[in-house]
């Protein structure tokens, strides 16, 4: 027969496993709640015309050029500025607001800097973003592909700079006369920066009325 003592003690050892089951529970809920709501996160699309500038977060350079996506920013407020050699933007800098879940974009004319024109440049300085393994620096023959990302299309054209998380991705691109590519890519941390070519498809399925001959 048991003792009273004991299985008394063995109550309440379960019942205060079961209680600290459920406050652990609780707090890893109420984490996960707190993470959503504050670390939301959105984009940035970042053109120039002509492309090829590097952006410039808050004073700091990002390695990544004109025509610019930069995915998962956090929902916060940002200087953006761009630079070029023998260019002048203009505007020099625009305040952007990151919202959560949507697109911003900035567009910035380059002025080519005339002689005798000692207007100082946006500044730079500080250590650049460290994000590069995420940084995906897409050409095209011939330019002006249209770039979709996991069927996600992202309003940007060739040759385009893309800032996207590490894993495998679906890329499509699609040019103005109807051609298309396709290429997966995984971005690998180990990798400081991917460069991809695409050219259309030359393959193309025969007609419905061809394969039916062909069967």
């Amino acid at each position: 027969m048991d003792d009273p003592t004991l299985t008394a003690e063995r109550r309440r050892r379960v019942i205060l496993g079961l209680v600290l089951s459920s406050v652990a529970m609780v707090l890893v809920i109420l984490w996960g709640v707190w993470a959503l709501l504050h670390n939301q996160t959105g984009v940035l699309i970042v053109t120039s015309r002509p492309s090829g500038a590097e952006v410039i977060l808050n004073q700091r350079p990002t390695d990544l050029l004109t025509s610019a996506f930069l995915s998962d920013l956090p929902a916060d407020s940002f200087i953006v500025s761009v630079r070029l050699d023998g260019y002048r933007p203009v505007p020099p800098t625009q305040g952007v607001t990151i919202q959560p879940n949507e697109t911003t974009r900035v567009t910035f004319l380059m002025a080519p800097i005339v002689r005798g024109d000692a207007r100082p440049l946006p500044a730079v300085s500080g250590v650049p973003h460290s994000w590069q393994w995420r940084i995906l620096r897409i050409t095209s023959v011939p330019d002006s592909a249209a770039i979709i990302v996991d069927d996600k299309p992202l309003g940007v054209r060739t040759p385009v700079t893309l800032l996207l998380e590490a894993g495998l991705h679906h890329l499509q691109a699609r040019w103005p006369d109807g051609a298309r590519a396709f290429k997966n890519v995984m971005m690998d941390p180990a990798q400081t920066q991917t460069d991809l070519m695409l050219r259309p498809v030359t393959y193309e399925y025969p007609p419905k009325a061809e394969k039916d001959t062909l069967q």
